[in-house]
């Protein structure tokens, strides 16, 4: 898939059942977790993204909580002081971009 990314310097193989908004958030709770908190982008965006995603993934607002996860990716990627913090929002706006229908699903459990 030409642009596709969904992982950190290296490769990641998933068949055609996983949820691709459900790596979106583990991206972000991975970041959430391993932030270092010197930067406000990375140390609150990471956050505020698990709780954006869950509510996608709950049907809240789904439209609006889109936008906004794709606001916080920007201000994350341009933002945050280290890659960490830069690069989250890489495989976050691939979900978004190539498997849109996976964040259209109101569920919050991963599929089995």
């Amino acid at each position: 898939m030409k642009g596709g990314l969904i992982g950190h310097g290296g490769v990641v193989v998933f068949d055609d059942t996983i949820d691709l908004a459900h790596q979106a958030r583990f991206a972000m709770e991975f970041c959430s977790i391993e932030s270092c908190g010197k930067c406000t982008p990375c140390r609150i965006g990471s956050v505020r993204g698990v709780e954006t995603i869950d509510k996608i993934l709950a049907g809240i607002a789904v439209d609006a909580n889109l936008e906004l996860i794709r606001d916080l990716c920007h201000t994350m990627k341009f933002g945050s002081l280290c890659a960490l913090g830069g690069f989250i929002p890489f495989p976050v706006m691939s979900a978004l971009e190539h498997f849109p229908e996976d964040f259209r699903r109101a569920r919050l459990a991963p599929a089995a």
